[in-house]
């Protein structure tokens, strides 16, 4: 089973994030669906529509399916969730076309199959409909009446990349690192495509829970810049922004 490590101290900056380990991605994916769907169970009992982010790739995949499975399982047993929505965000998308098979909407979307009747998918304008600034201000302003200013998002999950990146925000991209706009147009990706919609730093920020996978043996290093302190990762700007959310780091890698 996964270990929790959610007693966070004050002092070096691996005390700033809680732990969940396991050396199976797999048990790590389905912990963290399970919180999700938890999450999102408790905003309908609230009474009110459940607002998430998930990531892009293999692992944003792997995610899509384990909270579809987990909130059939859920919505299946129990009447009262009928007509309870879930409004899915992307942390980020590439600036394709809709129907491009490199977009990560299209693919996440496919990993929904039994819990659909209680999806909304947010995507990122087209190219034939628009400039990749006026994409980005157009999910800033879906972000902004859809969730509000005071709103939070009930779960954030995303992955951080070997160089420390999450979502479409990159270390040393300062423009977009500094935005206070809820999604920024990010035209300078190292990774192809140049071109991508990310949700900004201080929107990211605004959450219940964060979820931040760092799987691979790979991302080791930028790991442990992140908790011996390094400033050059986008994950340090979280706690400035949302000193008060649950940060967890969720990682096949020991430390």
């Amino acid at each position: 089973m996964p270990s929790d490590d959610s007693s966070p101290q004050s002092g070096s900056e691996s005390t700033r994030f809680q732990k969940l380990f396991d050396p199976s991605a797999e048990q790590l994916i389905q912990l963290v669906a399970g919180r999700t769907v938890a999450a999102i169970v408790h905003a309908w009992h609230e009474g009110r529509e459940a607002q998430i982010v998930i990531t892009g790739g293999r692992t944003g995949l792997a995610i899509a399916k384990g909270i579809d499975v987990a909130l059939f399982r859920t919505t299946s047993q129990d009447e009262t969730f009928k007509g309870a929505k879930v409004r899915i965000w992307l942390s980020d998308e590439r600036f394709l076309g809709l129907d491009d098979p490199e977009r990560s909407d299209s693919t996440l979307m496919a990993g929904f199959e039994r819990s659909t009747s209680h999806i909304l998918f947010e995507r990122v304008a087209e190219p034939s409909t628009c400039t990749l600034a006026e994409a980005a201000e157009k999910y800033a302003s879906e972000l902004d009446i859809k969730v509000g200013d005071t709103s939070r998002f009930d779960a954030v999950i995303l992955s951080m990349g070997e160089d420390g990146h999450i979502a479409s925000l990159f270390p040393g991209h300062t423009r977009e690192l500094d935005s206070m706009k809820s999604a920024v147009a990010v035209d300078n990706s190292p990774k192809p495509p140049a071109e991508r919609v990310s949700i900004g730093v201080a929107r990211l920020a605004n959450a219940s829970a964060i979820y931040i996978f760092v799987v691979g043996e790979g991302k080791r290093e930028a790991l442990e810049e992140l908790l011996g302190g390094g400033q050059t990762s986008p994950i340090s700007l979280f706690r400035e922004s949302s000193p008060n959310a649950s940060i967890s780091i969720v990682t096949d890698l020991k430390f």
